[in-house]
């Protein structure tokens, strides 16, 4: 089980390293590689894919997010284990004081999620009573917040239909947790049907034409709530939304929903019956 996940992280890092080379337009040729800048300090080979693969481990094992949790990971230790483990030397660990260490930091994870959670319901409460009160913000009956950029001259978005989207999504310090420019810039496709996307989605979609730049402010309620989908969004959080609509397909949610049907009751007839 180790072995394979050392060589999965070798194979994402070198995979990593060539879509890099390939993105940056540099050769990859003998006489390419030697005209590249070298790191400092990591003039060998082996020391860049040393580095490389601790960079990576370090991506996928979410260290930087236990760091600011306030869990601290002993980078000596950790290159101890490293070492010992690539000397084929057994952990100096047991499973008894591993799962012991393990508690210990989920609960510690866990109380400072908690506190975070609570500190977000407060600052959240917070910026949408003042954002309500600034010019050109209006405010919907479920608590949405809005302010058009743009207005739109096209088809109005309605429930069933197909929605092309370009958008930037930000916590309310400003930091950017996700955009259609980090997935290549190309629209994100909306089925505007109830539970496709979060509600503030659905609702803020709805007040939009073709065409239309509108910043939607999205409650905690009308976003994912107390659940944290993922490291970059904080539990209770609200969401602030610059989206644009490029397209509007009338009923092509609806249309979507019925081929998915249709393949799926194909694919239920090709199977043989037992």
């Amino acid at each position: 089980m180790k072995k394979q996940f050392v060589l999965t992280v070798l194979a994402t890092s070198l995979f990593l390293a060539a879509c890099n080379q390939q993105m940056s337009g540099t050769p990859t040729s003998a006489s390419g590689a030697a005209a590249a800048s070298v790191p400092v300090g990591l003039e060998t080979e082996s020391k860049q894919l040393g580095y490389m693969l601790g960079y990576e481990f370090a991506q996928s094992m979410q260290l930087d997010t236990l760091k600011k949790n306030g869990i601290e990971v002993d980078s000596k230790a950790l290159i101890e284990a490293l070492n010992e483990q690539m000397d084929g030397k057994p952990s100096r660990v047991s499973p008894e004081q591993a799962d012991i260490v393990m508690k210990s930091i989920r609960e510690k994870v866990m109380e400072v999620a908690a506190k975070q959670a609570s500190e977000a319901i407060v600052a959240g409460e917070k910026f949408l009573a003042e954002n309500k009160t600034k010019e050109g913000v209006k405010t919907t009956d479920s608590g949405l917040q809005y302010k058009v950029n743009k207005e739109g001259t096209g088809a109005q978005a309605a429930l069933g239909d197909l929605v092309s989207v370009e958008y930037e999504g930000r916590l309310t310090d400003g930091t950017v947790f996700d955009s259609t420019q980090e997935h290549g810039g190309t629209p994100f496709a909306v089925p505007l049907i109830e539970g496709t996307v979060i509600k503030g989605w659905t609702e803020g979609l709805q007040l939009m034409k073709e065409g239309g730049e509108y910043t939607v402010y999205v409650p905690a309620a009308l976003a994912y709530g107390a659940q944290s989908p993922s490291p970059k969004i904080p539990a209770n959080s609200v969401l602030v939304f610059d989206m644009k609509i490029v397209k509007v397909e009338k009923d092509g949610a609806v249309k979507l929903q019925q081929e998915q049907m249709k393949a799926e009751e194909a694919l239920k007839k090709s199977q043989p019956k037992k």
